[in-house]
């Protein structure tokens, strides 16, 4: 009979449970574990599906019987299998804010979930895949970019040192950047293929890198508006927001569920005044579009969005809806032989507590947003034609449009219980 080596034999034992633990699929979170937990109920009211939905949880809004410290480790589980969680701290001081999740619920369904509170240890034993990647950082002559999770720039514009111009974020399907200067404009980078590219190309795919269909820069933007830039709304024309005591970025978050990209400008001002602009991106794994939210103190502008202009284009807005979209062809670079036209989708939606009413100037279709308050949102999307999984025509990606403006003014109802 043949000896076993038994230290072999729990080594692969071990082994086998730590990969367990880390799929998320098979493994059970043991009751042993669970130091506190609270159950929430979903509810998704509409009469269609919803596939990895993005779930955030106010930390604030849970019983005060977690006894959530400033070191609290927090785990989502349904039927006590783990579901991929992510926690943010939002503002930089050390604690934590939101946990956020995402899960697909059936049609008109309701869903019970675990928030659980569990030892640090425990929490460190799972690893989630990242669907999100958030990249900035400065150029370094012809040696590597340095990359950094803050910058400040006292002038407020950092728009050629910087990497790709200014910050980017990226799910698997669509990637943003914002211009770290006044323009404050968002530009895209579309994809072939679904997958996370930014790391690789860093926003400028090389010859070797489209020759394995890598993705690149698909939009012209320049003084325009882009797709879903914020810009404040003068009565006539959009305007861009003026910094006279600097700009700073910041990477709050990247992964894996969300990142999450603060622009601020201590002062920008405008013919309503003097004012604090701070600029969040925020986009979901598995998520075409992205997120904007818009913090604003002292005397509050009016904003404005939109998108872009193109003299090729099919374009539909609709008021009921709160949305405008485009779909184009146009040149994304200036170098025409080199970068051929390519056909993009561009699209905002401003839910219906943000939405005021449509402008348009020489350059842009234009939403304004309500007027004078501190807090807005809304939401930036597009698609290039080229993908392989995307959309083939303006009907489809207006259908896009149609069920996105949907979901995002019918969020799931979330209920707190003990």
């Amino acid at each position: 009979m043949k000896k076993i080596n038994i230290q072999l034999l729990s080594f692969l034992i071990a082994l086998l449970f730590i990969q367990c633990k880390n799929n998320t699929n098979d493994y059970s979170l043991p009751k042993s574990s669970i130091l506190a937990k609270q159950n929430i109920e979903l509810v998704n009211d509409l009469n269609k599906s919803r596939n990895q939905t993005s779930v955030v949880i106010e930390l604030s809004d849970l019983n005060k019987k977690m006894h959530l410290d400033k070191g609290a480790k927090l785990m989502v589980c349904e039927n006590s299998k783990v579901i991929p969680s992510q926690l943010d701290d939002l503002n930089g001081d050390g604690i934590v804010d939101e946990l956020v999740f995402q899960v697909s619920m059936a049609a008109q369904s309701k869903k019970v979930l675990q928030i659980c509170k569990v030892r640090a240890e425990i929490a460190g034993e799972y690893t989630f895949e990242s669907g999100v990647y958030a990249q900035m950082g400065m150029k370094n002559g012809k040696k590597s970019f340095i990359k950094k999770d803050s910058i400040f720039s006292e002038s407020g514009d950092l728009y050629k040192p910087i990497m790709h111009h200014g910050p980017a974020t990226e799910s698997a399907i669509m990637a943003y950047r914002m211009y770290f200067d006044d323009r404050s404009s968002i530009d895209i980078y579309g994809k072939m293929h679904q997958r996370l590219e930014l790391e690789t190309t860093n926003w400028y795919s090389i010859d070797s890198l489209v020759s394995k269909e890598y993705g690149g820069d698909i939009l012209f933007v320049k003084n325009t508006i882009g797709v879903g830039s914020p810009r404040i709304w003068d009565g006539k024309e959009s305007q861009i927001l003026k910094a006279t005591q600097g700009r700073y970025a910041v990477v709050r978050a990247k992964g894996p569920i969300r990142s999450i990209i603060d622009m601020v400008a201590p002062n920008i001002e405008s013919d309503a005044g003097n004012t604090k602009v701070l600029l969040r991106m925020i986009q979901y794994a598995d998520k075409r579009e992205m997120t904007i939210q818009i913090y604003s103190d002292g005397d509050l502008p009016q904003f404005c969005t939109g998108v872009r202009k193109m003299n090729v284009s099919k374009f539909k807005s609709d008021v009921e809806k709160g949305y405008l979209g485009l779909w184009g062809t146009e040149f994304p670079r200036l170098d025409h032989e080199k970068y051929p036209e390519v056909t993009v989708g561009l699209g905002v939606l401003i839910p219906n507590q943000h939405f005021d009413s449509f402008e348009k100037d020489s350059l842009n279709h234009l939403i304004k947003l309500k007027g004078n308050k501190p807090f807005v949102e809304y939401v930036v999307t597009a698609a290039l034609k080229d993908e392989v999984k995307g959309f083939k025509n303006s009907e489809s990606f207006f259908d896009y449009l149609n069920s996105l403006s949907r979901d995002m003014n019918n969020p799931l109802e979330i209920t707190n219980f003990e």
